[in-house]
């Protein structure tokens, strides 16, 4: 069951961009080998992620910690990020889309997604990020390092 609010991930980044609606970190994966989809994270993977306090939803683009290839994206659908002079956080509401460099896009957690208790204004919300994001992959707007959100 996902709990909205509980903390489940902490960890360490540095910041590479910064304005008043966005947060650019750089961050090393910190757990074992892990599989998301076909999609495996290793210690070490490099993240760039971008946050947002005015954008439903975070990206992170996943590269290789050996080569420094695109291994894929990983976006959570969220409540808009809080960012503090230490420390960024945000609120997700299980709904992820990990996209692949060949473009092939994954709708993940749907099932957690919806039985969350939402009100239907931030669920309708919830989706449209999910719809905006699919967009801006299929429209080929992001790449490696080319993505200024």
């Amino acid at each position: 069951m996902w709990d909205l609010g509980q903390e489940t991930w902490r960890y360490s980044g540095k910041v590479l961009k910064q304005t008043p609606s966005l947060i650019v970190l750089e961050a090393f994966f910190d757990r074992e080998k892990t599989l998301v989809g076909d999609l495996v994270l290793m210690r070490g993977d490099r993240f760039i992620e971008y946050y947002y306090n005015d954008r439903w939803y975070n990206i992170f683009e996943i590269q290789d910690l050996t080569n420094h290839h695109i291994k894929g994206w990983y976006c959570n659908i969220s409540y808009p990020a809080v960012f503090s002079t230490r420390c960024v956080t945000y609120q997700d509401l299980a709904l992820d889309l990990l996209v692949y460099p060949t473009g092939q896009q994954v709708v993940l957690d749907q099932d957690e997604f919806e039985s969350l208790p939402l009100a239907p204004l931030d669920r309708n919300k919830a989706r449209e990020s999910l719809n905006e994001l699919q967009r801006i992959f299929q429209q080929g707007q992001i790449t490696q390092g080319g993505w200024d959100g």
